[in-house]
């Protein structure tokens, strides 16, 4: 991310295609930009990259496949596409998210406490959208951002579900506490197995940083700590495989 002029560079053919149908639907933001996308020779004769491009009215820059990868990154599948967005674009309003107007009173938050695997992030940003989480909310300090690397591993579902940026995590979960959501810490200390909690209410689902967990202050906060049983073999869940598994075991409990 380009902190100063405030953008956010990725690339990608499925995350310029969720990116463009963000901005169909209204955007996640009104102050959503779309600044300069280039594109090789060989993805301008791709048909549905310039039906996206002509459909939004962008003029793509041409470049070289050389011009790209320095763009991109040496290595990254993108597919001979760069996209440049304004930084506002990838987040949400804390504030709309939690109003009375979003959704029923059966809702999932994801808050993640400062993770810091740009993977984990997008891996954990996907499975939300599939898992149909509302949205997901991020510290400004000590988490990773939305960078390129997460919304290619999100697969462009970042442009999907709503993403929030919070300032003090404890003073968040106290506020959504007195908007009647209930919070459970993803631990693996955890006292109550995921199989038997109850996900009947609005919920937070709080995940902790790899390797520390979740910050003791903020799992005194959580109404339940809850566990994943796994084989004695292996120590832990990765985070965002752990965070899947949770958000599988809410949604099947709305579809029964």
């Amino acid at each position: 991310m380009n902190k100063e002029k405030k953008t956010v560079t990725f690339y990608g053919m499925h995350p310029l295609r969720e990116c463009f149908l963000a901005l169909e639907r209204g955007g996640i933001s009104d102050k959503a930009t779309v600044l300069k996308v280039s594109i090789t020779k060989e993805a301008r004769e791709r048909p549905e990259v310039m039906g996206l491009l002509q459909k939004n009215k962008i003029i793509p820059s041409v470049v070289t496949i050389d011009e790209v990868e320095h763009l991109a990154g040496k290595g990254t599948v993108h597919q001979g596409i760069v996209v440049q967005v304004s930084h506002s674009f990838l987040y949400a309003d804390f504030d709309e998210i939690i109003s009375d107007k979003q959704g029923g009173e059966r809702e999932l938050i994801v808050l993640l406490d400062e993770l810091e695997d740009p993977h984990n992030v997008g891996a954990i940003i996907r499975s939300a959208a599939c898992f149909g989480a509302t949205a997901i909310l991020i510290p400004e300090h000590g988490q990773v951002d939305v960078t390129s690397t997460v919304v290619k591993t999100s697969s462009g579902m970042n442009f999907v579900i709503p993403i929030a940026k919070v300032g003090n995590v404890n003073t968040v979960l106290e506020k959504l506490k007195k908007k009647h959501y209930w919070v459970y810490g993803l631990a693996s200390e955890g006292t109550a197995k995921l199989s038997d909690t109850s996900f009947d209410q609005k919920t937070v689902l709080v995940i902790g940083a790899e390797g520390k967990g979740i910050r003791e202050k903020t799992l005194a906060l959580c109404d339940f700590a809850i566990s994943i049983p796994i084989s004695p073999v292996c120590e832990s869940l990765n985070a965002s495989v752990a965070t899947a598994i949770a958000m599988y075991e809410w949604n099947k409990q709305g579809r029964e």
